[in-house]
């Protein structure tokens, strides 16, 4: 069976509770003109998990 390990990282760590200044971005607002979807929204946050995984794990 295939793992889905970028997924596994995504659902274990909860958006909110990354630092501040991991999780202080207006997703909704892309621009002056455009929002951003709920789906959307929601890739941004799990890129920035993963980001946010891969430089917490590079540091130590």
């Amino acid at each position: 069976m295939t793992r889905l390990l970028l997924q596994d990282i995504t659902d274990d760590l909860n958006f909110d509770t990354l630092p501040a200044n991991w999780n202080s971005f207006d997703l909704q607002t892309f621009s002056k003109t455009k929002s951003l979807w709920d789906y959307q929204q929601k890739a941004v946050r799990n890129a920035i998990k993963v980001l946010w995984k891969y430089f917490e794990d590079f540091a130590d």
